[in-house]
């Protein structure tokens, strides 16, 4: 063997030990906020990164209820971070955006059982799915079903069968992660959803206020990718914690005692059973668990929720047709011989957008509630940011 051999197996290896100090000392769900800090910078991190942990720490196999984390934000703000996250510490891989519904059934039957041929001997499992688009679930009635799964109980999907006249029956009944780029609310045939779902914001950090941004532990630089972070420690970790039966005990007192305070929790019938587990991975007390979660609702109603419907696909056809219509003029400048009449064809003009926003209100397409806040909100999830070019106004896409 050469002198010059480099084993690059060991300098991995040794990058991941490094990488691992990352992971802090403390009670579990601090260990595991601290990875979900290291990887991504979220708006009101204080706020959303608990909700987070406790989701994806939280033991399915003793829930009666199981709803959908949904990351929610512009591509590159580390959405699919936290996806990986998720999927490493059940040692499971996420799906990807073309996966059809039987590899997402049968992905369930095979890793939600420790013996998926008899169904039998549940184990924790959670489902991560990837890049989804509104199309995917709209246009699929099974996918859809299998999405709005919610209790135990109700879990069960009957679909046909290969035979004629036979059908199948299959259970859906898991945690599910997903994210994109979409807001998957905004739509009406996907309403059903939205009581399902646990939406976590995402946003480009050049897009948040200080306020938005306070309590991040880092900067862009300074963030690790999780491909390079080793979890089976904390993995190992999270699947002894729920081992231990005396860790079962108490969450199942914890549910207990949350149904004596329903009225004093927001969205209680999707959030009890994941407060009962951010009590005993953070080792909180039960009124503490309670004031993050009706936060948590509370930051979620006033600045994510809030989008109405219509908005989101006026606003993409506003944008695809302003580029197309500037991408017509620069080539008639070409052709004219007039180079230097082109335009960036991705500029959007604001008061164009503004214009076409109340012609829109007028003919009753969008509802007379869209403000310039959430426009501008939805203008930078999609990359854009407003500059003064030449003394004029222009939305700007940031690539």
């Amino acid at each position: 063997m050469s002198e010059d051999y480099i084993d690059y197996r060991l300098i991995r290896s040794q990058m991941s030990s490094e990488l691992e100090e990352i992971i802090t000392e403390g009670n579990l769900g601090e260990q595991l906020e601290s990875v979900l800090r290291a990887v991504c910078v979220l708006p009101y991190p204080d706020i959303q990164f608990p909700i987070i942990a406790s989701f994806i720490a939280s033991p399915v196999t003793l829930m009666s209820t199981a709803g959908i984390l949904f990351l929610w934000g512009s591509s590159g703000t580390g959405k699919s971070q936290i996806a990986t996250v998720a999927s490493e510490l059940y040692k499971t891989t996420s799906v990807l955006a073309n996966s059809t519904f039987a590899s997402l059934r049968n992905k369930i039957q095979h890793e939600r059982f420790y013996d998926p041929l008899q169904c039998e001997f549940e184990k924790n499992f959670i489902l991560v799915w990837e890049d989804i688009t509104p199309s995917l679930l709209i246009e699929n009635e099974n996918m859809l079903s299998l999405f709005k799964v919610l209790n135990r109980k109700n879990s069960r999907i009957t679909i046909s069968s290969q035979t004629p006249g036979t059908n199948m029956i299959f259970n859906a009944f898991a945690l599910k992660v997903i994210n994109s780029i979409h807001p998957l609310w905004t739509f009406w045939e996907l309403n059903e959803l939205k009581r399902r779902m646990f939406p976590i914001w995402f946003k480009k950090r050049e897009t948040m206020t200080s306020e938005e941004y306070r309590g991040n532990h880092f900067e862009l630089n300074e963030l690790s990718d999780i491909e390079d972070i080793t979890l089976d420690k904390l993995s190992s970790q999270l699947e002894i914690f729920w081992r231990n039966l005396d860790n079962c005990n108490q969450y199942s007192k914890a549910k207990k005692l949350l149904q004596k305070h329903k009225k004093d929790i927001t969205n209680c019938r999707l959030s009890l059973e994941i407060i009962a587990t951010h009590s005993l991975i953070y080792e909180s007390p039960l009124r503490e668990s309670i004031k993050q979660f009706n936060d948590y609702w509370e930051l979620i109603n006033e600045k994510v929720l809030t989008i109405s419907s219509g908005t989101e696909q006026f606003l993409d056809s506003f944008i695809s047709q302003s580029i197309e219509a500037k991408m017509k003029q620069n080539n008639q400048a070409i052709n004219a011989g007039c180079p230097e009449l082109t335009e960036v064809v991705t500029d959007i003009d604001p008061k164009a957008l503004k214009e076409a926003i109340e012609r829109a209100k007028t003919d009753g397409y969008l509802d007379s509630r869209v403000n310039v806040s959430e426009l501008t909100n939805l203008m930078k999830s999609r990359g854009y940011s407003m500059i003064n070019q030449n003394g004029k106004n222009v939305w700007k896409q940031i690539i």
